[in-house]
């Protein structure tokens, strides 16, 4: 059975016709809500039809009540406590020497269910080394990527090349960001893991390179991890390292397994913190613009 929706029960209410971002129900003479059957093609299974029916009545193909839908909460956080909480969040790079139980990843992994998303979330991947002794076997391999980053930027043919393929974004976030950290050889392993922070383990964010939207979807993803890891007590920081290692050395790829087919765009590493911060840090919004 594709898209459905059980007229018997239907209120006709009209909230599914006015909620899907596709505009794919109709409505008939009889006042009874109707899928377009040549606008069906374009539902993005988004499930807000779903969410919003006060009658279930509203099937969608691939969707369960049973399976995909909780009733609605009724205690919402205000934004008082929101903002508390996500203004004592820090990016952690310094974790005590614990090892994290599956049972707490799979909580911080659960948050990812209510998750926005751009499109085709099914085709995203994740990936959860929480092995620190494999972590370590990657990073030698990371730490000369990062001396070749080097390299590049160094030779104005290179820097052409990776303005060319990668854009101008990624060109100066290497140039003016990894570039000279690394030059500085803050990188270097003698010095400890300043790459991946002893983390006991890292979450990478991958998809087929082709995926829709995939990279806006890893971002969300990632955002997610981090404030569900804070309301468990631990402390988590995104790590753009890992990825690009991936992304460029065979041998790292294969120590993380991720499918050659497949980018990976964003890595979070997790722990136990290992100091307590005092204060808050306040960003300052660099610029609004206001249109009224």
């Amino acid at each position: 059975m594709g898209n459905f929706i059980n007229t018997e029960i239907c209120l006709k209410c009209k909230n599914c016709f006015e909620i899907c971002p596709c505009h794919i129900f109709g409505i008939n003479t009889n006042n009874e809500i109707y899928f377009i059957p040549e606008r069906e093609h374009i539902c993005v299974k988004c499930g807000q039809c779903m969410a919003i029916c006060s009658s279930s009545a509203v099937k969608i193909e691939s969707l369960s009540y049973e399976k995909d839908f909780t009733e609605m909460p009724e205690n919402i956080v205000d934004f008082d406590k929101f903002n508390n909480f996500i203004s004592t969040r820090r990016s952690i790079r310094n974790f005590k020497n614990k090892e994290i139980s599956k049972d707490v990843i799979n909580k911080i992994l659960s948050s990812i269910h209510y998750a926005p998303y751009g499109s085709s979330p099914e085709k995203m991947n994740i990936t959860v080394v929480n092995n620190r002794k494999i972590i370590e076997s990657s990073l030698p391999l990371i730490a000369d990527f990062l001396d070749n980053i080097v390299k590049w930027v160094d030779s104005p043919f290179m820097s052409f090349m990776i303005k060319r393929k990668k854009g101008i974004e990624t060109f100066n976030t290497i140039k003016n960001h990894l570039y000279p950290i690394s030059k500085a050889g803050n990188y270097k392993l003698k010095f400890g893991d300043r790459i991946t922070r002893n983390a006991p383990a890292i979450i990478i964010i991958h998809a087929d390179k082709g995926a829709e939207e995939h990279t806006h979807n890893a971002l969300i993803y990632a955002t997610y991890i981090m404030l569900s890891a804070h309301s468990l007590g631990l402390g988590a920081t995104v790590i753009g390292l890992v990825p690009a290692a991936i992304n460029k050395v065979k041998e790292v790829r294969e120590i993380y397994k991720i499918p050659e087919e497949n980018e990976a765009v964003i890595s979070v590493i997790i722990g136990y913190p290992k100091y307590k911060f005092k204060r808050i840090i306040k960003r300052n919004l660099q610029k609004i613009d206001w249109i009224e």
